[in-house]
């Protein structure tokens, strides 16, 4: 596994608690199955994530873990973030860029750089917000539990901020938006949820849109698509003397 490389691309994309994560998942599987990147290079990954593969029903039926990691516990959310944690590096190996910032864009990504700080730094706002979403899960709605192992899933469409399970037992994904959502926040939400549907057919899946307001297309959306929800948030200040 080119770990270094690996390593700067997730800093520049991800949480510190995802790039961890990220990072000793794939160490895990590797110390197991060896190098990733003979899997990649050689066109066998599909091969290495199938091995992987656990289902609802699996576990539901008392399958044994199908791995080389000897699971005892948690099979099925262990194997799914570990499927998660591959679809991650493999993506980083079909970056063109490798992950790395070369003299020749500098001046681009200094520009990239300079604009998030314009539009009032948009990346960090939101993942502040997951981070202390994930802690207070319960706050979003009592008795949802993360199941994504404390980092963004991969689908097909892109990262999932949170992958939870609510009481019944339903998948809830979880996207997050600073300020105002539109339109285009609801569309994306519905291509996580039908991502995971493709990966699991059997699961029952709902999401959950989080931001500070909403508006009329996706306050609209939820009259028609019942497994879809909205969730406001806001901040309070408390003060006292020093």
């Amino acid at each position: 596994m080119r770990l270094e490389a690996f390593r700067n691309w997730l800093e520049e994309r991800f949480a510190p608690n995802t790039v961890s994560t990220a990072l000793s998942t794939c160490k895990r599987v590797e110390s197991a199955y060896g190098d990733l990147d003979d899997y990649y290079d050689s066109g066998e990954f599909d091969v290495l994530l199938e091995s992987l593969s656990y289902s609802k029903s699996d576990e539901a039926n008392g399958t044994p873990d199908p791995s080389k990691m000897n699971l005892e516990k948690s099979v099925y959310d262990t194997l799914s973030s570990c499927r998660t944690h591959l679809r991650t590096y493999r993506k980083f190996r079909d970056d063109p860029s490798g992950g790395s910032i070369g003299s020749g864009n500098a001046i681009e990504v200094a520009g990239e750089l300079l604009r998030e700080k314009r539009e009032g730094r948009q990346f960090e706002i939101e993942r502040h917000l997951q981070a202390e979403l994930r802690k207070e899960i319960a706050q979003l709605e009592p008795g949802l539990k993360v199941i994504d192992g404390g980092a963004e899933r991969s689908v097909e469409s892109g990262f999932i901020d949170i992958t939870a399970r609510d009481t019944s037992g339903r998948l809830v994904v979880i996207e997050l938006k600073r300020g105002l959502a539109k339109r285009e926040s609801i569309g994306q939400l519905l291509g996580y949820m039908g991502d995971i549907k493709n990966e699991e057919p059997a699961a029952d899946v709902r999401g959950i849109l989080v931001a500070a307001d909403f508006d009329q297309s996706c306050v609209s959306t939820t009259s028609v698509v019942p497994s879809l929800s909205l969730k406001r948030y806001s901040f309070s200040f408390q003060f006292e003397d020093a």
